[in-house]
């Protein structure tokens, strides 16, 4: 008794795609050549997803042993850069002195805090108390706050900056939300600089 041949298939090589009638049923490509490459491709993607998988425990062991004080910093860092991609974006300058960044995506500028994160620690991340900020007027100008202060009445009002003057609160941040945090401002950074990107492009 003859068994029935197999029907037709494409073989599993993108690089061949050629259909053949295969002889065993579990039969992926349609030559030597093309079942080693396969081999070989599938070798290397079972690899590749090795070191995924290594790379996501290492980072994740490495979470579990940051303190509060490194997820702070790590939080902050984010939340820096989205308040400087921000103003880049809508054509800012230095909120003091108005002076322009230099460098992609702001890299020779700050992200200054109106009211500093010695004195109101509360606003660390609150983004309206932060804005673009040359290096020399927040860093060697000691933040110059009288010319951070007009430059942001003149930017979002007064009743506003009186706002943000007044603000008090006790600010307690779990590890959790400033592991969120992170992941959300982080998400949002990437959006921005795609913005610029495409603007830039356009121009």
């Amino acid at each position: 008794m003859m068994r029935a041949s197999l029907k037709p298939k494409k073989c599993r090589n993108r690089d061949c795609g050629k259909t053949f009638t295969p002889v065993r049923s579990m039969q992926a490509a349609c030559s030597v050549p093309c079942a080693i490459a396969l081999a070989e491709k599938q070798k290397a993607q079972k690899a590749a997803r090795a070191n995924r998988e290594e790379r996501k425990s290492l980072a994740e062991r490495k979470a579990k042993i940051k303190t509060r004080g490194e997820w702070i910093r790590e939080a902050q860092a984010a939340v820096n850069k989205v308040a400087r991609l921000r103003d880049i974006l809508a054509g800012h300058g230095c909120i003091s002195c108005g002076s322009r960044p230099d460098a992609r995506f702001g890299g020779a500028m700050d992200a200054g805090h109106y009211r500093s994160v010695g004195s109101a620690p509360h606003a660390r991340f609150y983004l309206p108390n932060i804005r673009l900020q040359c290096k020399r007027c927040n860093r060697d100008l000691g933040g110059s706050v009288v010319n951070y202060r007009m430059g942001l009445v003149e930017r979002i009002g007064i009743d506003r900056v009186e706002e943000i003057e007044s603000m008090q609160w006790t600010a307690k941040w779990s590890i959790e939300y400033l592991q969120r945090l992170k992941k959300v401002m982080n998400k949002k950074a990437r959006r921005l600089e795609r913005r610029i990107e495409q603007r830039k492009e356009a121009a």
